[in-house]
């Protein structure tokens, strides 16, 4: 499914090669992701890369103009004499070039004030660190270059012994070191240079001691601490124009994303829809949304757990009969127009109520089905309570990729307060059980905690018990549902001010866990903030401008705009009569998703209001007392104060190690 910039058509084989530009340094920067998550990623900030590239070259060319100096200087630097005879290329080059310099140079100028302020509250970037002066005497193992045949232990206690009569340091370490001469001074270093067994010593000696006889990875070492230079911060007169420029390139990178946004603004950006046999009839038409994800609910609303604050047990009453089983032609008709709909990448959330009621025939025949379209590059994640999990399933769930999403809210005095089976009891060690199941049996599986007002209260304790449990991706799902009565929220649903609490807890958690500046664990919530942070749009749909971006499939093939909007308000159309690219791209579901759009002026006047987008629509209404603002207003804006000079930090490190950024 190619991308229609205004008149311009890019074809999919240019997206795929942004994809592979970029792939080295995300897989890098996000390893926890799963492979199907990765490129789900790397596809729309390929496409994002792309869009804003041809916005500005196509604005450069009609709005910049290029004098024949320019032009000349310009050739001759890239070709010497040998110039060609097409410079198009060079002048396009040139005009964008121009262009950004242009909007750079009318970016608003960082004033002292600003470079104070920054100063004052990023103390800890201007920390000169603690640094020693040390020498040393080594005895390296035979086997090492330098070392000899002698016992290395034994001559080093004889240097000891040298020294213990008082001879002079660097006339014994010439004499008898193996790194003797220039190598004897290790001269000035900070923490993090050395290797830790030889830091652990260095770092305690007193000015002017000699240490004992230590052993690192190089062999026996004797070191003598000869200065300390304190921890100190750096002067303010001494970083200034360090931080200045940090702050211009910052405004700078700001004013060329306002002015990108402005040309998105005014600009059409769509896909074209496939051209295939099945859909010739439809040749021409075009859709502003593609079909890439699917979240289908293959056994309705039914499950073998009875969890206090599911909000789609009620949605039993929508539907006929007792029991809710998706048919293999409803299967099948989803699966066809899905592949034929897509733009190449197809991801199913197939969940519940409880899919795994369908029982792993019904998933086996799914594969069965994708695997005959080979144009099609397809995901899968099951979100489940585990209890119906064997390893069967496991080996099933192995071979063919798909991603795990198993709910499991913390530990067990947690997760069994609310999540309990048909009979009233816990289900809690069930469910470790099978955690540890899949994992053993390689699976990827992530944790779904859901947030409530009991759980609430124990942020470390169930970050720390997943990371145990060896769960490397967490999700941390806030609960909000309205009361019996329709007029404020259910007792089970988590406040504001507490999961605010929560998030910044999990933030510092996540942070303090970091490993050579990299995340060791990935939460889901964070990374899709850290895409708003680096000019990304997020991959959440609550965390978008609009939403509706994808479809809800129940078990009858009936279409919903969204799973927190299966409600017949909401119903969009069924698969076997209705097109699944069409109702993607209705007139419902585009009411839909611009309801996100009507915020109230409290959010229009927030500062974070670009980076929550008023929160999700469901939680606007949950709790009507808030007049259509999130519940979890005052927790986003918690969250944000908290984390966001981090984010910028690691915003910065990621744009500056990336390859090929947005306006290269």
């Amino acid at each position: 499914m190619p991308l229609k910039i205004n008149d311009n058509t890019i074809a999919e084989d240019l997206i795929i090669s942004e994809m592979d530009n970029m792939r080295e340094k995300y897989v890098e920067t996000f390893p926890e992701q799963t492979r199907t998550e990765q490129e789900k990623r790397l596809f729309e900030w390929a496409k994002e890369n792309i869009t804003e590239r041809e916005l500005l070259r196509d604005y450069a060319l009609e709005n910049i103009s290029i004098d024949q100096e320019e032009l000349d200087k310009e050739c001759k630097k890239l070709y010497d004499d040998d110039v060609p005879e097409n410079v198009d290329p060079v002048i396009e080059k040139l005009k964008v070039e121009k262009l950004l310099k242009n909007i750079k140079a009318d970016s608003e100028s960082v004033s002292d004030k600003e470079i104070r302020k920054y100063y004052r509250k990023n103390k800890d970037e201007f920390i000169i660190p603690e640094y020693i002066h040390v020498k040393h005497i080594v005895k390296h193992p035979p086997s090492h270059p330098l070392g000899t045949d002698e016992d290395p232990l034994e001559a080093i206690k004889e240097v000891k012994r040298e020294l213990d009569k008082g001879k002079d340091f660097e006339e014994v370490g010439n004499k008898h070191s193996h790194c003797g001469g220039e190598g004897l001074d290790l001269g000035y270093f900070a923490r993090g240079k050395m290797v830790p067994a030889f830091e652990k010593v260095a770092f305690n000696l007193e000015e002017g001691e000699t240490s004992d006889i230590f052993q690192t990875e190089f062999g026996y070492h004797i070191a003598k601490l000869y200065n300390r230079e304190p921890e100190r911060l750096s002067p303010f007169n001494q970083v200034k124009e360090k931080i200045k420029e940090k702050l211009d390139e910052r405004k700078q990178e700001e004013a060329v994303e306002k002015f990108v946004d402005q040309l998105k603004n005014k600009s059409t950006i769509k896909y074209l829809a496939p051209e295939n046999e099945a859909e010739s009839a439809r040749k021409g038409f075009i859709f502003e949304k593609p079909l890439n994800f699917i979240l289908v609910k293959p056994s309705g609303p039914d499950c073998n757990m009875a969890c206090e604050y599911c909000f789609y047990l009620e949605k039993d009453e929508f539907f006929e009969g007792k029991k809710h089983r998706m048919s293999e032609e409803v299967l099948e008709e989803m699966i066809d127009q899905a592949a034929q709909q897509s733009p190449g990448h197809l991801n199913f959330g197939w969940q519940g109520g409880e899919p795994t009621l369908m029982g792993l025939d019904f998933f086996k025949k799914a594969v069965q089905i994708q695997n005959q379209y080979k144009n099609v590059n397809f995901g899968n994640s099951i979100q489940t309570n585990g209890l119906l999990l064997d390893e069967d399933w496991a080996d099933f769930l192995r071979e063919n990729n798909f991603l795990v999403g198993l709910s499991i809210d913390g530990k067990q005095h947690v997760h069994d307060h609310y999540r309990k089976d048909k009979a009233g009891k816990g289900t809690w060690q069930r469910v470790k059980e099978k955690a540890a199941m899949l994992m053993e049996k390689g699976v990827q599986v992530n944790s779904l905690a859901v947030v409530n007002d009991y759980s609430v209260n124990y942020p470390e304790e169930t970050y720390n018990f997943l990371k145990e449990l060896g769960f490397q991706y967490m999700q941390f799902i806030p609960i909000v549902e309205q009361d019996n009565q329709g007029n404020k929220a259910a007792p089970f649903s988590a406040s504001p001010k507490k999961y605010g609490e929560f998030l910044n807890t999990i933030f510092d958690l996540w942070k303090h866990d970091f490993e050579d500046g990299r995340p060791t664990t990935s939460i889901r919530l964070i990374d899709a903030v850290f895409h708003k942070y680096v000019g990304r749009e997020a991959p959440e749909c609550f965390l978008k401008k609009e939403c509706g971006i994808y479809v809800v499939v129940e078990h009858n093939g009936d279409v919903y705009s969204c799973d927190f909007f299966v409600e017949p308000d909401w119903k969009l159309g069924n698969i076997k009569n209705d097109n699944l690219l069409e109702m993607l791209n209705s007139d419902k579901q585009k009411k839909f998703g611009e309801m996100k759009l009507n915020v109230p002026e409290e959010c229009k006047n927030c500062k974070w209001l670009q980076l929550c987008r008023g929160g999700c629509t469901k939680d606007r209404i949950k709790d009507p007392r808030d007049h259509n603002v999130s519940h979890f207003c005052e927790s986003y804006k918690m969250f944000y104060e908290h984390a966001d000079h981090e984010f910028k930090q690691l915003a910065q490190q990621f744009q500056q190690q990336t390859q090929g950024g947005t306006h290269e």
